[in-house]
């Protein structure tokens, strides 16, 4: 199930429950059977526990419909429900904003944040209130470090929103606590990170002096004119990156085919180098990787020359 499929109808309603019977000791039985997930406060999913983001997607439909009118879903929660691939450690809770100069509360599972909201900044989804995709993108990356707030802006541009929207957002959002970080994430988002392993990849390599900037999304083709390869980072037509997420296992890549696509690609002379998740959770561990993978090639620098091509 993806973060965007529609999943309302396997929503109910406490009292939807009751009302065809049910009782709440059946209803705690259920769960424990795991044939439904308490998502909010009254409100259940049919099934067991679903994926976080899917989970957090339902749970913060249903604290919305819940919710006053003066308050839009926002954070990780609007991300959630727009399906918008973000670095996330937290997906238990789920975030309002409400428009005013400043403060918020946090209560249980539900944070109130008070900033400036514009119209413009304000959609529907899915029945319920959302700040737009520019406006969550930006939040998620004045809440964030660098690196998050890459992963929120590529994403941001990667579901089709514009650079200029989002510099537009970023003039409505007044004055605001880490816009240096943000404008510095902005200047080197992109959209052709096709996922937040790439952009937090990215991202971190734009933190070690040593290591070049990558040409992203490279395709090769046979003489025919096909297309044989299109690889996530390449360095200098010698070096290739690839980030190994659940994605690439989700449509089907399976390690015989990484075997037969290498083998591929080193015979255009082109040496590839692989990285995963974990990798990204110990950053030494994927540094030492990619200095591995460019030091025979001359292809380092030195802290001088960070900044070049």
């Amino acid at each position: 199930m993806s973060m965007s499929e529609d999943t309302s109808a396997q929503h109910r309603h406490r009292k939807e429950l009751l009302a065809v019977g049910a009782t709440d000791r059946q209803i705690r039985v259920w769960q424990r059977e795991q044939k439904m997930t308490r998502v909010w406060r009254g409100v259940y999913h049919l099934g067991g526990r679903l994926l976080p983001w899917e989970e957090l997607r339902l749970s913060a439909i249903a604290a919305a419909q819940r919710s006053s009118d003066a308050t839009v879903l926002s954070h990780e929660a609007a991300a959630a429900v727009h399906g918008m691939g973000t670095l996330n450690s937290d997906w238990r809770t789920v975030d309002f904003t409400a428009d005013g100069v400043r403060g918020g509360t946090k209560r249980g599972r539900r944070r109130l944040h008070v900033r400036r909201l514009d119209a413009e900044d304000v959609v529907v989804v899915d029945g319920v209130t959302v700040t737009s995709i520019a406006r969550t993108a930006l939040d998620l990356a004045l809440a964030g470090d660098f690196v998050a707030a890459v992963c929120a802006l590529d994403a941001a541009l990667r579901l089709g929103v514009s650079r200029e929207e989002l510099e537009a957002a970023i003039g409505r959002l007044g004055r605001r606590r880490g816009i240096a970080n943000l404008l510095a994430a902005l200047a080197e988002a992109s959209p052709l990170s096709e996922s937040v392993g790439e952009s937090r990849s990215r991202a971190l390599m734009l933190k070690w002096p040593e290591i070049p900037r990558p040409e992203l999304q490279r395709e090769f083709f046979n003489e025919a004119g096909a297309l044989e390869a299109r690889v996530d980072f390449l360095w200098a037509e010698r070096v290739v990156g690839e980030f190994d997420g659940k994605g690439k296992q989700g449509k089907g890549f399976t390690s015989e085919q990484r075997i037969q696509r290498d083998s591929l690609l080193m015979g255009r002379k082109l040496y590839p180098t692989h990285w995963d998740w974990d990798d990204c959770e110990e950053p030494d561990r994927l540094r030492n990787k990619l200095r591995d993978a460019l030091e025979p090639f001359d292809l380092l620098l030195d802290g001088s020359s960070r900044y070049r091509s």
